[in-house]
């Protein structure tokens, strides 16, 4: 997907804006002065910010960065002017269930695209401000109704590419593990369905995420970091 760049002469604002004390700032005059443009003509581009809430005016006269606009120009490539893409936090849930000799593992097929059909080890995204254990809890919750506790192991970073190269998906997981000795019973869930597993039912199963394997390894040795890069036909993606 295209992204469309800040017009420059805001992009030339939050830069100088942050290179600035924040309790100093700039008057309107300066802020110009990075521009080739009439103050009437700039002066759109100030009112443009201040309404998206990027800069203020302060009493004094000056412009100042607010906490949003803080946080946006420290995500803001100053050449230009998009954001800097990030990979995505999200988890990987192993929940495994011991039953004698046994091990299975909570399984999960994905009932919605990308990836439609694809079977793997549970995986959700972790929110804005929300501990990784506190995702990886609810999230389990939500599948079994069973609370549970679960430990982080490690980082595992996948790229997941086109057959032509192009970054389709950058994701950071967390690899969170729970132990349970009793079977809960699973609910339904809106996106996909879950089943326990032995390791070989699971890595049997088609099409399956290839960092199935890889995550089960780091668990095996103890490895706590992982990279890896996958690629994905378009009828898979």
């Amino acid at each position: 997907m295209k992204q469309h760049g800040m017009h420059k002469a805001q992009r030339n604002i939050l830069v100088h804006l942050r290179h600035r004390p924040g309790t100093t700032g700039a008057r309107f005059s300066e802020l110009c002065a990075t521009t080739d443009m009439t103050s009437d003509v700039f002066k759109f581009h100030i009112q443009k910010l201040v309404a998206l809430d990027y800069i203020s005016k302060h009493p004094s006269g000056r412009y100042r960065l607010t906490q949003r606009g803080k946080e946006f120009a420290n995500r803001l490539d100053e050449k230009t002017g998009r954001e800097i893409p990030q990979p995505k936090a999200s988890m990987l849930l192993v929940a495994r269930l011991h039953t004698g000799d046994e091990v299975r593992y909570l399984a999960h097929r994905r009932l919605r695209e990308p990836f439609y059909g694809f079977w793997g080890i549970g995986s959700a995204p972790v929110l804005r401000g929300q501990s990784i254990v506190t995702a990886a809890r609810e999230e389990f919750a939500k599948q079994t109704g069973v609370e549970a506790t679960f430990s982080v192991h490690g980082v595992y970073h996948v790229i997941d590419r086109s057959t032509s190269g192009e970054v389709l998906e950058d994701k950071l997981f967390s690899i969170v593990v729970t132990d349970v000795e009793h079977e809960p019973p699973l609910r339904e869930w809106y996106g996909g369905e879950s089943v326990w597993l032995t390791r070989d039912e699971l890595l049997a199963r088609t099409p399956l995420f290839p960092t199935t394997a890889q995550t089960l390894a780091m668990l095996d040795t103890g490895a706590t970091f992982a990279e890896t890069e996958c690629v994905y036909n378009e009828e898979e993606y």
